[in-house]
């Protein structure tokens, strides 16, 4: 039997002998840097395929969407052409782009669309939603129990609902379904250039982070346009939220949010901030609302720049009535500056428990009322323009500050100016049952648009805003068998302006009993 030959076919005869001296060279040491070398390598071919990036198939779905995406793979896209095409679940990180705007319909309590992945994206679809029928439901879980015991027996029904982070929604409309989107516990939801039109509500966004809602129109929606609940960094921008019959767009609980260049228009409120802190309202606009921008029930360190609200009177409750921008209920510490109010039942309008808000280079015009403070202490009041409003300031059992080095211009003073430093000789006095306040250092001139300082506001307000709590403002406490109790009295809920000779709200049942 002839010698077995061990030299490997790919290696050199060194290469495959070990501890061997040739010439006087240890083939050791080059053994190992081969070794080295080839386990290189390896290591960078098996990176190089894993980080190439995997060529995406495209898909084309009849009417049968389901199965299109149950044949795609991660990053594959799925084309649906025109047509009524069935409703889908999404459950892997796909695209699937609707081509002459296919149409899928929700029924009930089973939504058009329900995406359960991170990644997805879809664009282009028509959807009919199910509005809300408690009747039907009720049925439907009775001849469904099955569905009945994995369900929340509560849940709207939804045409998309979304249950996955990185989701986009884009180029689609929804409508009359009870909820347009609904989206819960997500982080980086898109939506953009969305339609919900006819639904109770038009998306609803829930404990969610970082969402941003662009370019969407939201209109005749029953209850809201858009409500974001106990949500984080939240955009809201370039959106049009028009005619819905409660609230254009709620903001309740939700903090780090940034809400610009919108249009509310003709909702009973156009923007609400419910107990919302530490978010930005800037360049919007709000006209034909009841509320155009209103913040309450506790919603603090808000800033609120460079909005316009204009003609907010409406006819079908109290003939002309109407708010541009409402602070009320507790909320303190915002800043507004720089916003236009005009038109308005009141222009600017500052109600009950109040304190420790800047209200700066605001302009309010041709209103009933161009500023209003009722039931509060220690806002600063300062470099406004008050023009051609019935009464350019008013207030009503409080005492706020209505100066610093320089106060308001009021188009109906008519104090002098003998040392020509622009500033009024006399004081203006602040008219209001039980007004006690004044601005001592009145402006003879408009003033001009201010530069956004936060930081020197807030110092402003620290430094003038000195009196003491009111006392309804106090704790009170009393002994129930043998506790202590300490109370404050609650917020309540909508305002009431029962002490304005110039609105009875005895003829605004709606105005009272609407929640938000």
């Amino acid at each position: 039997m002839p010698p077995m030959n061990t030299t490997w076919p790919w290696s050199s005869q060194a290469c495959a002998t070990s501890g061997i001296e040739i010439s006087g060279r240890d083939t050791s040491g080059m053994s190992l840097i081969s070794r080295f070398v080839l386990s290189l390598v390896a290591i960078l071919l098996f990176i190089i395929l894993a980080l190439a990036p995997v060529q995406a198939n495209v898909i084309q779905a009849g009417s049968d969407v389901q199965s299109a995406i149950d044949a795609a793979s991660a990053g594959d896209t799925v084309v649906v052409v025109a047509g009524d095409v069935s409703s889908f679940k999404v459950d892997r990180p796909i695209t699937i782009e609707g081509i002459g705007g296919p149409v899928l319909s929700a029924a009930l309590q089973k939504p058009a669309i329900k995406v359960m992945s991170d990644g997805v994206t879809i664009t282009g679809f028509r959807i009919r939603g199910v509005g809300k029928d408690s009747t039907a439901k009720f049925n439907y879980y009775m001849q469904n129990p099955a569905a009945a015991a994995n369900a929340a027996l509560d849940d709207p029904n939804s045409a998309i609902v979304v249950k996955g982070d990185g989701v986009s929604l884009k180029n689609c409309s929804i409508f009359g379904a009870q909820v347009a989107i609904s989206a819960e516990a997500v982080r980086g939801l898109v939506l953009q250039n969305m339609s919900m039109d006819s639904c109770d509500t038009g998306a609803s966004i829930l404990q969610s982070r970082d969402v941003l809602i662009s370019s969407c129109h939201m209109a005749n929606c029953k209850k809201y346009g858009l409500d974001i609940e106990l949500s984080f960094d939240v955009r809201l921008e370039n959106n049009s939220i028009v005619n819905n019959t409660n609230g254009g767009a709620l903001l309740k609980e939700s903090e780090d949010c940034v809400i610009s260049d919108n249009q509310f228009s003709q909702n009973t409120f156009g923007l609400s901030l419910w107990n919302a802190s530490h978010n930005e309202v800037k360049r919007n606009r709000a006209d034909h609302n009841y509320y155009g921008i209103l913040i309450t029930a506790g919603s603090n360190f808000n800033n609120i720049t460079d909005n316009s609200a204009d003609d907010n009177s409406r006819g079908e409750i109290v003939t002309g009535f109407g708010i541009g921008i409402s602070l009320q209920e507790n909320s303190s510490h915002n800043i507004l500056i720089n916003n236009r109010a005009k038109g308005n039942f009141n222009g600017l309008e500052v109600s009950k428990g109040c304190q420790f808000n800047a209200v700066y280079a605001n302009n309010a015009s041709d209103n009933k009322h161009g500023i209003r403070l009722n039931e509060n202490r220690n806002n600063l009041v300062f470099g406004n323009n008050f023009i051609r409003n019935e009464i350019n300031a008013y207030e009503n059992t409080s005492l706020n500050i209505w100066n610093t080095t320089f106060g308001n211009y009021y188009s109906d003073y008519d104090g002098k100016d003998g040392n020509g430093d622009g500033i009024g000789d006399e004081s203006y006095s602040l008219p209001g049952p039980e007004s006690q306040s004044f601005d001592f250092r009145p402006l003879i001139s408009p003033s001009g648009v201010a530069a956004l300082d936060f930081v020197a506001l807030k110092e402003e307000v620290k430094r003038y805003a000195v009196y003491a709590p009111a006392v309804a403002a106090l704790p009170t406490t009393r002994v129930e068998d043998g506790v202590v109790v300490i109370s404050r009295k609650a917020s309540s809920s909508p305002p009431k302006w029962s002490d304005s000779d110039s609105f009875d709200a005895s003829a605004a049942p709606f105005l009272k009993e609407t929640q938000l």
